[in-house]
């Protein structure tokens, strides 16, 4: 099979038409993001708010800190090493990128990181930082899978956003030698799981176009097929930025339409944009839509520590040295030249697909970490939740594998913090032939008294006649304890109806009526509790910080809820929205606020009505929505 060759100066045109369409995408849908989807659609064919250099955005700016990864960890770099950068570089904190790096803070790596007590695993911001990945592997599917699979699992693994991520880089590298929009799109298609909702939703949108509905009636369809009240939910998104670059009669039409679909408007716009400007390329991009934003990149004061280019030239001057050194090294069909050579371009994406299918990465368990020990490749799996709850049994398994051209011999400890109960408790032995695999399952338990916020682990893994490997860490978070109150029903249940719950707002101590409960999420479990009737129930939780600090305290529900701070009502339900679990709010259910250094008592007032309810409590830091990790949650004062 020939190589595809591609000029350096397409390759260069390609890239810098990537991040202008990018740009202007961004910048027509970013005035009309909301955090909810609305009904109505939107009706712009103009950039609603203007400014030189186009709006700041995350769907670009975070791919500029994986550009610095790439310049300094180099480009074998993975799930891991990108996570040092989401602590480094990014300062905010809405939704999965919140949650995640409180994670990431409490020493959980991902995909672990991205999988437990996110809640927003499934929406948009990992599918909209495609194009970094496309662009330094140009015609190479394979390889853009590769990274792109690495990035998403660090703040959405387990999630439809995975399967976003890699499609999007998929389709964007093949752009690079493909231009015909309804390949690309099976192309991508190809490389996910055709029963997840987001294969569902881009396929709905692919058949309402080949049926001969138009764009709106598609809209609808995909609503249908994959709706969510949530704007950034990613599937719902994926659709719409499919129904824009098939119904979009140009550049600019193609963008329009995407965005007037709604839901997380920057974000189908600038993939739209960005696609179309790799297969256009910036010379053939219109300068009605272009010229206005300038060439310069814009960078938004939630980003730190990055030396970043400061026009889209240079930008893709540095991307090109990359894809250079990425095209070799990873061994792929595509060189760039001094010419364009594309003849078996169709012959490359189908080998390029084939290799990318084999790797099964919608396969891979985002419960399980895996380390590379030189002589075994060894993994570890949660097989419930990296939460650690008091007099609860949690399992996991350590699985080894021999890499080596020789039989490898030698054992496996755990060790675990005082007070802990690990069965088996003793040293393992093993003897394992080469390429083959064992595995060690083990399980803990531990009262209350023994449980901290992190809690360590470490396991030992000696061979024997070979050189020493580095230990494993094994890390469980401490939960969070709560009290719960008994039911309260009655023809009147509003939230100012007084329960005797109430009268223990003011209380820092155990009282009759109170069951203690730890729940290993930020979810509050109290369905189970109602039998599937209306009613009332109160929580009591307890929140030790070293310093007093401003706050955003929220309890985020599908009905109404009332919450007290330290004897005090600080806020109640505005109106009744969508479950949105988030650190910054939704608009009704979260309150800016005071803890005081020392112990903070919280109760929570929840009311059912007719639908099961669901709930969640969350606490950040005021100033950047950051999810506290230096406080204590998971046990009560006394305890």
């Amino acid at each position: 099979m020939r190589n595809v060759k591609i000029s350096k100066d397409t390759y260069y045109d390609k890239v810098c038409g990537c991040l202008l369409g990018k740009n202007a995408g961004g910048t027509l849908g970013g005035p009309l993001e909301r955090i909810f989807g609305e009904e109505e659609m939107f009706d712009v064919w103009w950039y609603p708010k203007l400014a030189e250099g186009g709006i700041p955005n995350d769907d670009l700016e975070i791919q500029l800190v994986w550009l610095q990864a790439l310049k300094e960890r180099g480009i074998f770099i993975t799930a891991r090493d990108l996570a040092e950068y989401w602590l480094d570089h990014v300062l905010y904190n809405p939704d999965e990128y919140g949650l995640h790096k409180t994670n990431l803070r409490l020493g959980l790596q991902p995909p672990v990181s991205g999988w437990y007590n996110n809640w927003f695993k499934d929406c948009m911001g990992s599918p909209i930082r495609s194009e970094i990945w496309a662009c330094i592997a140009p015609g190479s599917p394979r390889v853009a899978a590769m990274y792109a699979y690495q990035d998403a699992i660090c703040d959405h693994a387990g999630g439809e956003s995975v399967y976003g991520e890699v499609f999007n880089a998929v389709v964007e590298s093949s752009a690079f030698l493909i231009s015909d929009l309804r390949k690309l799109i099976d192309i991508g298609l190809s490389v996910i799981p055709e029963s997840s909702l987001t294969s569902k939703a881009i396929r709905t949108a692919v058949m309402c176009y080949e049926n001969g509905l138009d764009w709106k009636e598609a809209r609808q369809k995909v609503k249908e097929v994959a709706y969510s009240p949530i704007a950034q939910f990613s599937p719902i998104n994926l659709g719409f930025q499919t129904i824009g670059l098939l119904y979009g009669k140009d550049f600019g039409d193609a963008m329009c339409k995407a965005v007037n679909c709604g839901w997380d408007t920057d974000c189908t716009g600038a993939t739209v944009g960005a696609l179309l400007g790799i297969i256009y390329g910036a010379r053939n991009l219109p300068k009605k839509w272009i010229e206005p934003l300038s060439n310069r990149i814009a960078i938004s004061s939630g980003i730190k520590n990055l030396q970043v280019p400061t026009t889209v030239e240079e930008l893709a001057s540095e991307i090109q040295k990359i894809a250079e050194k990425v095209l070799v090294v990873f061994n792929t069909k595509v060189q760039l030249s001094d010419l364009d050579d594309i003849s078996s371009a169709e012959e490359v994406i189908r080998k390029e697909l084939e290799e990318t299918q084999k790797l099964k990465l919608y396969e891979l368990p985002p419960n399980k970490i895996n380390f590379d020990l030189v002589a075994l490749r060894a993994s570890l799996s949660y097989l419930g939740s990296p939460a650690i709850l008091p007099d609860t049994e949690n399992s996991f398994t350590v699985a080894l594998e021999n890499t080596r051209s020789e039989p490898l011999r030698g054992s496996i400890k755990i060790r675990v913090p005082n007070g802990w109960v690990l069965k088996p408790n003793n040293v393992q032995q093993f003897s394992i032939k080469p390429g083959e695999k064992i595995e060690f399952s083990f399980s803990l338990l531990s009262s209350i008294a023994n449980i901290n916020s992190y809690n360590k682990c470490v396991i030992d893994l000696d061979l024997n006649e070979r050189p020493s490997i580095a230990s494993i860490p094994l890390v469980f978070v401490g939960g969070f304890r709560w009290l719960v109150s008994d039911v309260f029903r009655g023809e009147n249940l509003s939230l100012s109806t007084f329960f005797p719950p109430e009268n223990d707002s003011k209380s820092l101590t155990f009282s009759k009526g109170w069951k203690p409960v730890s729940w290993p999420t930020n979810e509050l479990e109290v369905e189970q509790y109602f039998n599937n009737r209306p009613g009332v129930i109160y929580l009591r939780h307890f929140i030790y910080s070293p310093v007093k600090r401003k706050v955003v305290l929220g309890v985020p529900n599908n009905s109404k809820m009332k919450l007290w701070l330290n004897e005090e009502v600080i806020h109640e339900t505005q109106k009744v929205v969508p479950l949105r679990p988030n650190y910054s709010g939704d608009g009704s259910n979260y309150a800016s606020t005071t803890l005081e250094a020392g112990w903070n008592h919280i109760m929570v007032k929840l009311v059912r009505e007719e639908k099961p309810l669901k709930a969640h409590f969350v606490v950040s830091d005021a100033e950047w929505n950051r999810g506290l990790t230096d406080v204590v949650r998971h046990k009560l004062p006394w305890e």
